[in-house]
């Protein structure tokens, strides 16, 4: 096993800052907004395909001729294709291979963003897999020059292909944030989902805004849009994810996009390791959770009291990171004091189930579906194992059938459907949580409990 520094790891999100910036770490203010790479376009922009042009940018931006004839004759075959074809999203894969190949070739970045936006067009006709600025209220195309220009921290390169690099996609300057599969995945199994199963990936460090802080935040971004990964992808940033100004070994990775603001679950990023492959302590500040009180919820442990989060196993060697199923977005470090629950749905009147030991319940048996979302600072939290359990009932037992024990996903909520019980009675039903990878034992989720409800025979 590879030996790293004590405490050396990777934070989930967040973004680069170019070399002679100041120090990452700052206070963030927890409301939502995204920022935007849309160029300030004309009116005009128009989403069309345009092969003839897109191979005359090919001939303005490399500045290679053996790499302009072979990308000119892949853009050939995209026509022969068609725009919008799986073999023409392939192909144009390829081309933006030779773009991320030859970033520190080709220094005409605003030449370049232009033949990317070309080739997207040309690639897909689906508008959730464009960027989001062909679709903006003011549509303009997307700008990728930080993205390309080699003297900027930013990131563009495709993966997934049998041909494509099958490391981790890294900030070009100082490796601060990084995106990768998953601990014994590939590239290729997180992508086997997509009808096309590649993907370009593309940062920049974020922009200063409401909840975001530039020293700290990345933004990442995909193509196509859509572009699911399972298992999730790792987002890492460098910064130990035991001893930092974020709370320490309370630190998780935050997301926030236009949608509003989660806590992703907790991942090891093993790619990234501070002091060895990439650089970005945090040395200032603590986040937007820094200045709250710890100590908050730390009385007893009893059934009815306030759990402290455990670990189901001990804390990978890796740092800290967060899992997604989509990049689209910024992420940073940030601090969670403790994990609140609460039923968003709550059980209902059922009749008992006969369902045998190992099966769920249904119809009138069951008393689903039964929700539960977790929050901190009313923000979804990723990554939490919640477990029903039955109580009430005058003291009397009774079985649960059905899956009872769920891990919340970004979203922090978890949907037990088929849950029942074999005994007619008054019930409610109760919480027990942790998180499903270990951070601060002084990390706690106080017990819920639902409404009650009624089992008849």
């Amino acid at each position: 096993m590879q030996t790293r520094m004590s405490l050396a790891a990777l934070a989930v999100v967040s973004i680069v800052v170019a070399c002679g910036e100041s120090p990452r770490g700052s206070v963030q203010s927890d409301a939502p907004v995204a920022p935007s790479f849309a160029l300030n376009a004309p009116s005009t922009f128009s989403t069309k395909c345009s092969f003839t042009t897109a191979s005359q940018l090919a001939n303005s931006y490399f500045t290679n001729n053996d790499t302009v004839r072979v990308v000119r004759a892949l853009i050939a075959s995209m026509k022969t294709a068609g725009a919008g074809t799986t073999t023409a999203a392939n192909l144009g894969f390829d081309v933006l291979g030779h773009v991320s190949a030859n970033v520190s070739a080709d220094p005409d970045v605003a030449t370049g963003s232009t033949f990317v936006n070309e080739i997207i067009k040309c690639m897909f006709t689906n508008s959730s897999a464009w960027p989001a600025s062909y679709t903006a209220p003011s549509p303009g195309p997307e700008d990728f020059t930080v993205a390309l220009d080699a003297t900027q921290n930013g990131a563009f390169g495709v993966r997934g292909g049998p041909a494509d690099p099958t490391d981790a996609i890294v900030a070009r300057l100082d490796a601060y944030s990084g995106v990768g599969p998953p601990t014994g995945f590939s590239w290729a199994s997180i992508l086997a989902g997509n009808t096309v199963p590649r993907v370009l990936l593309y940062g920049r460090p974020s922009t200063a805004q409401p909840g975001v802080d530039p020293n700290t935040f990345y933004n990442w971004r995909a193509v196509a849009r859509n572009t699911t990964f399972s298992p999730a992808v790792i987002v890492g940033l460098c910064i130990d994810p035991n001893t930092n100004d974020f709370g320490n070994d309370k630190a998780v990775v935050r997301k926030q996009d236009q949608v509003g603001v989660s806590f992703l679950p907790f991942a090891d990023a093993t790619f990234l390791i501070p002091g060895s492959n990439c650089t970005g302590s945090v040395t200032s500040l603590q986040g937007p959770m820094g200045m709250l009180a710890q100590g908050l919820f730390t009385f007893g442990t009893t059934l009815l009291g306030p759990k402290p989060l455990a670990a189901s196993s001990l804390m990978n060697p890796g740092g800290l990171a967060g899992s997604t199923g989509g990049i689209h977005t910024d992420y940073g470090p940030d601090f969670v004091d403790s994990v609140f629950l609460s039923f968003v749905t709550q059980p209902h009147d059922a009749k008992a189930c006969t369902a045998p030991v190992g099966s769920g319940c249904s119809g009138n048996q069951t008393i689903s579906p039964v929700t539960v979302l977790a929050t901190w600072k009313g923000f979804p939290v990723g990554g939490v194992r919640i477990t029903v359990v039955p109580v009430n009932n005058n003291g009397t037992p009774a079985e649960m059938r059905g899956d009872s024990t769920l891990v919340t996903g970004e979203d922090g909520t978890v949907t037990y459907t088929n849950l029942g019980l074999t005994k007619p009675g008054g019930y409610a039903l109760l919480t027990n949580a942790e998180l499903v990878e270990q951070r601060s034992s002084q990390i706690v989720i106080p017990h819920v409990t639902s409404i009650k409800f009624n089992v008849r025979p």
